[in-house]
């Protein structure tokens, strides 16, 4: 449900987004849309990742540890962990927010980030890097775990609790979407970082790392239009 409603916050700003690109990157909706739509983005993929992880983190017990996830699957321990989720991406958000803003040139106004610093180039590595990569591979650890038990376990599992194992095949997916949808962006944005703070001087690399955003963000874009038919 977490998931769906970040989902579905974001559908909200897709429309200025698209209006955006169909008038040849003019924005149109004003400087507080501006902001707002890039923060709400932001905030829906730190929040994704973290719920992502917290629902692989829960598989992972159900197989490996039960009895620990026997006392922790509570519905208390459960909202108090989706509020601190919720808490946490809004506040991840923030960085994008105080970024943003509306610029005027040659008859447009394009919705883009202020003029970087470098201490800012550095922020920006350091939460990439601690709030998307790191939790992305605590995710792929917890599958790999989970794979290599139902592999050796597989017949008494399906046997024991076909239910379980369907969740694990939906979780599953709606991570290899993720993973399709942002991973491609953000490996980009990671490249026009490091470009940036190395102060390379190819411009063909930047020309690439750019190019590469905006390419890879329609997929990122994707995620949340995709998610629904998978939950469905």
């Amino acid at each position: 449900i977490n998931l769906a409603a970040s989902d579905f916050i974001f559908l909200i700003t897709l429309p200025f987004w698209v209006d955006m690109e169909v008038s040849d990157e003019n924005w149109r909706a004003g400087s507080f849309l501006c902001k707002a739509s890039s923060y709400v983005i932001s905030v829906n993929m730190y929040c994704s990742i973290l719920l992502l992880t917290c629902m692989s983190a829960d598989r992972y017990l159900a197989i490996m540890h039960p009895s620990v996830a026997r006392r922790i699957r509570t519905r208390s321990y459960s909202t108090l962990l989706c509020i601190f989720i919720w808490f946490s991406s809004c506040c991840l958000g923030m960085p994008t927010l105080m970024s943003r803003e509306l610029k005027k040139q040659y008859g447009k106004s394009y919705c883009t980030d202020k003029a970087v610093t470098e201490a800012k180039q550095i922020m920006s590595l350091m939460l990439l890097i601690l709030a998307f990569f790191f939790p992305l591979l605590s995710i792929l650890t917890f599958y790999c775990s989970i794979t290599k038990r139902l592999c050796v376990h597989y017949q008494k599992a399906g046997k024991r609790d076909k239910k379980l194992r369907k969740s694990i095949k939906i979780v599953f997916i709606v991570v290899a979407a993720f993973v399709v949808s942002w991973v491609p962006f953000n490996l980009f944005k990671l490249m026009a970082i490091l470009l940036r703070l190395l102060k390379q001087p190819d411009c063909f690399s930047g020309t690439v790392a750019q190019l590469g955003i905006k390419v890879s963000s329609p997929f990122a874009f994707a995620n949340s239009c995709a998610n629904p038919f998978i939950y469905f």
